[in-house]
C-alpha cells in the first residue's frame, strides 16, 4: 500500500506575482500527508504551535476527512505552500512554435512558463493557506489504513492543486514564509489572535508578544514534553483565562498580548502610521522590546510574588501559591492583568513616568479575596473570577483611583459604578478606598 512520499520530480507552470516567484503543481494526498508541515511548526515556543493545532487546525479535520471519505464527487481547491531549506530545482520545458496553434509567435505566458519543478527530499514544506485540508487528508488516510480499507489506494491516489512560493526557492528565509501566512489569510478570512500573536511579522504587538515569550528570562522558561505528557510553561498558550488545572503559569499568551497593546498604545500607533502595513525598524521594535521587558523586571522589584514565580521552573508551580480556589494576587489573573494594563497605559498617556506608574500601581492591595478586589473582580461565594467588561473597567479605575490619579471618568462616577457591584447599598464602600496620594 502507499504509505510514503516517493515522487521527486513534479509537472509544473512557474508564474510571478509581486515579489513571489510561485509554481503550479498538484501532489498525490499521499505526498501531502507525507511531506507537508504546518505554518504553526514555525512556531515557538512549542507550547503554543501545539495549541495552535490541536484547537484551531484539527478542529476541522474531521469534518474534512469525513467529507473526503463518504463524498464520492468531493473536491476542495488547492493549497499555498511555502519552501524552506532544501535545493528545489526548476526545469524548464521550451515550447516551440508551431503552425498548429493558429497564429505566428507565442505571448509572454508560453515562455519559461512550463517545466518540471524537482525535490531534493530535504525541503520542508509548510502549508501557508488550506491547513485544515491538510490536516482533513492526513487525518482521512490516516483512519482508512488503519481500518485496511480498499478505499484508501484510491483516496492516497488522488490529486491535490499546489502553489509553491518562495522568493528564491529553497532560500531560507523562514521570515518571509510566517509573514505570508497571516498577510494571506487576513485578506483571505480572519485570523484568530493566537495565529496573529504566533506568525505575524508585520504586526509590532504580536512581535514584542512573541519576543518576550520566546527571549525574556521571566517568562520564558518551559519543561520538556515527556512521555505523552503536556509540558508546562511560565505562559499559558491555550486561551485567554487560566484553567483550574494550571498551576504553573504566571499569565496567557493572549494577555500578555493585551498588555502589549494597552500600555505601550501611542508607540504602536507611531510605528502603525510611519510603517504602514510593513514591518518596522529592527530599532524600533528592539527598542519597544526593552520597554516591555522593562515593565515586568519593575514590577517584581514591588510585587514579591512575581519576583518569587518569574524565571522559575515551571515544575516547581510557583503560581499555584498566588492563584487558586484561596484567591490570590491580582497580577496573577487574566482579567486583573488587563486591568493593570488598562490603567498603566492610561497614566502612560498622561506622561507620568513609566517606573512612577509601576511603582505607584503595584504598592496598592493585590489580593483579590479583599478589598477593593472582592466583588469587582473576584466572587468570593463561588470563589470565581468575575470577568465582564464593565468590571475589569471598574477595577482599572480602582488602580487609577487608589494610586492617587483621576479615573476614565470621574470619582463620582467612579463611586456609583462600584457600590452598584455589591448587595448591600445600605453602605458606601467607596470610602474603604484609600488613594496613596493626595
Amino acid at each position: 500500500m502507499t504509505n510514503k512520499a516517493t515522487l521527486k520530480r513534479f509537472p509544473t507552470i512557474q508564474a510571478k506575482m509581486g515579489d513571489w516567484d510561485y509554481y503550479v503543481t498538484t501532489l498525490p494526498f499521499y505526498e501531502v500527508a507525507q511531506r507537508v508541515k504546518f505554518a504553526t511548526d514555525l512556531i515557538s515556543p512549542a507550547n503554543m504551535s501545539e495549541w495552535i493545532q490541536r484547537n484551531v487546525i484539527t478542529r476541522r479535520a474531521e469534518q474534512i476527512a469525513d467529507y473526503l471519505i463518504n463524498q464520492p464527487e468531493r473536491f476542495f481547491s488547492g493549497i499555498v505552500v511555502g519552501v524552506y531549506q532544501g535545493q528545489p530545482t526548476w526545469h524548464e520545458i521550451e515550447v516551440q512554435e508551431s503552425p498548429i496553434w493558429g497564429t505566428p509567435g507565442l505571448d509572454r505566458r508560453f515562455q519559461n512558463s512550463f517545466g518540471i519543478l524537482e525535490l531534493d527530499g530535504e525541503e520542508k514544506l509548510y502549508a501557508i493557506d488550506g491547513q485544515h485540508r491538510v490536516a482533513g487528508i492526513k487525518k482521512a488516510l490516516e483512519q482508512l489504513k488503519k481500518q485496511d480499507y480498499p478505499q484508501y489506494e484510491t483516496l492516497a491516489n488522488e490529486d491535490l492543486t499546489f502553489v509553491f512560493v518562495s522568493a528564491e526557492i529553497g532560500d531560507g528565509k523562514i521570515e518571509r514564509v510566517r509573514r505570508l501566512f497571516t498577510t494571506l489569510n487576513k485578506e483571505a478570512r480572519r485570523v484568530n489572535t493566537q495565529e496573529i500573536i504566533a506568525l505575524d511579522e508585520d504586526d509590532p504587538a504580536a512581535i514584542i508578544t512573541r519576543w518576550l515569550a520566546i527571549h525574556y528570562d521571566g517568562l520564558k522558561k518551559e519543561t520538556p514534553k515527556v512521555d505523552g505528557k503536556p509540558a508546562k510553561s511560565l505562559i499559558h498558550f491555550a486561551a485567554n483565562q487560566i484553567p483550574k488545572v494550571n498551576r504553573h503559569s504566571v499569565t496567557s499568551i493572549v494577555t500578555l498580548h493585551a498588555l502589549v497593546k494597552k500600555v505601550f498604545k501611542p508607540e504602536l500607533d507611531r510605528l502603525n502610521k510611519e510603517y504602514s502595513t510593513n514591518r518596522p525598524s529592527d530599532e524600533d521594535l528592539k527598542a519597544l522590546y526593552i520597554k516591555a521587558v522593562g515593565i515586568w523586571e519593575s514590577a517584581r522589584q514591588y510585587v514579591s510574588s512575581l519576583d518569587d514565580v518569574l524565571g522559575s521552573n515551571p515544575e516547581e508551580e510557583r503560581a499555584s501559591k498566588y492563584r487558586g480556589e484561596h484567591g490570590g494576587q491580582i497580577l496573577f489573573r487574566p482579567v486583573g492583568l488587563q486591568a493593570f494594563a488598562g490603567a498603566l497605559g492610561r497614566l502612560r498617556s498622561e506622561d507620568v513616568d513609566l517606573e512612577t506608574a509601576i511603582r505607584s500601581l503595584c504598592e496598592l492591595p493585590m489580593e483579590i479575596s479583599k478589598p477593593p478586589w472582592n466583588y469587582v473582580v473576584w466572587n468570593p461565594n463561588t470563589k470565581r473570577m468575575i470577568s465582564q467588561k464593565q468590571n475589569i473597567a471598574v477595577a482599572e479605575d480602582i488602580f487609577l483611583h487608589m494610586s492617587g490619579y483621576e479615573p476614565k471618568g470621574n470619582r463620582s462616577d467612579l463611586r456609583t459604578r462600584y457600590n452598584n457591584l455589591f448587595d448591600d447599598l445600605s453602605t458606601d464602600p467607596f470610602k474603604s478606598l484609600t488613594t496613596s496620594r493626595a
